[in-house]
């Protein structure tokens, strides 16, 4: 019981001896999806307004009337030839909004350290013939404000380059028309970014951009590389599909086939004996170059002059000498056809087989 009781007491001794915290709230950025895609809660809201998601190109794209509005960095837009095809989209009726500073998706909504995209002189000519005039600033400045339609908004913007259009000077954000589409130039593309999209009005903004546009597809453009492979696929396609079918034909007629093309067993042929002789005497020469062949044949004749020189009672002579009197060849060639072990070519082999079938008919 008087354990119990100081526990309780240490317990409570350490509860009211605990001083007061403070709270402290630390920005770590996002996760997730957010953290590798600054632009996701604006194409979550493009898919909500339009009733599409929004589609993400990483390569050159080449529009056409099912498209609304593209959506790109100023700094994608470099040969006079892009630029051609944008413009000559938009008068069609496209609606192009050109982003300027922290248009990059690597960069950081927590951080500020991107660097100053350069307008091309392609676009800045385009930009002038629709008139907008771009300039930059040694330094950045804040704009509060933007007018569409004679409507204003408050954002928070912040960037080098300012625009003037018609009366309209020194904005962040403008809008001009070209042709039967409209060109939207924002100086700080932080309103569309998940950080910024939710303060002041920068959604009400986006959703007055959006209802410029005509009935289509939203395109943001990440990049625009021309892939090789792709052109050639747009440009030559019935040509590629061709060489690979005519590749594939060649392929099957000249590749090495594994076992029979049917099921149907071939027939052997039969061979003839000599043919089976011939292999087997071609084993034995390749193995010890006749010496087994002759062995049996010597040992016949070694028996057949003992078994004469027996019946005669010769036995005192010697063998060689034997055999090279009753066949008529030399006792040399007679010692040799007896004891050469290996023949030294066929030639050889030979005139030994030759001497050794004489020598046996001397005796028969």
């Amino acid at each position: 019981m008087m354990l119990r009781l100081l526990l309780g007491l240490f317990t409570l001794f350490l509860v009211c001896s605990c001083q007061d915290y403070e709270e402290k709230e630390r920005v770590i950025g996002y996760k997730g999806k957010a953290r590798v895609n600054p632009f996701l809660a604006f194409e979550k809201f493009v898919g909500e307004y339009k009733g599409s998601d929004m589609i993400t190109a990483r390569s050159w794209r080449v529009m056409d009337g099912g498209d609304a509005v593209l959506i790109l960095s100023v700094d994608m837009l470099t040969t006079k030839e892009h630029v051609a095809r944008v413009g000559q989209w938009v008068s069609d009726g496209g609606h192009a909004i050109f982003l300027i500073d922290h248009a990059e998706s690597r960069g950081s909504d927590w951080l500020d350290n991107e660097e100053h995209p350069v307008v091309s002189e392609p676009l800045k000519k385009f930009f002038e013939e629709a008139g907008i005039s771009v300039t930059d600033a040694e330094k950045e400045q804040d704009f509060n404000t933007v007018t569409l339609e004679e409507e204003t908004f408050g954002v928070r913007m912040r960037s080098r380059t300012s625009m003037s259009y018609q009366d309209q000077k020194n904005q962040g954000l403008v809008n001009a028309e070209w042709g039967d589409g409209f060109i939207t130039i924002i100086s700080d593309a932080r309103m569309l970014r998940n950080r910024f999209i939710d303060e002041q009005q920068h959604a009400d903004v986006v959703a007055r951009l959006l209802d410029w546009s005509r009935a289509g597809r939203v395109i943001m453009m990440r990049g625009v590389g021309i892939s090789f492979f792709g052109l050639l696929w747009e440009k030559s396609w019935m040509v590629l599909v061709s060489g690979g079918l005519l590749l594939l034909v060649w392929l099957l007629r000249h590749m090495p086939r594994f076992g029979p093309i049917d099921g149907e067993a071939r027939q052997t042929q039969m061979r003839a004996y000599d043919h089976h002789l011939e292999m087997i005497g071609d084993f034995h020469w390749r193995l010890d170059r006749g010496a087994s062949l002759l062995q049996p044949l010597r040992q016949e004749l070694q028996e057949l002059c003992h078994q004469w020189q027996v019946k005669t009672g010769r036995l005192d002579e010697g063998l060689f000498d034997v055999m090279a009197a009753q066949s008529g060849i030399p006792a040399e060639r007679v010692q040799r056809a007896i004891t050469e072990h290996r023949a030294s070519d066929s030639l050889v082999f030979s005139r030994a087989v030759a001497d050794l079938q004489q020598i046996r008919k001397a005796f028969l």
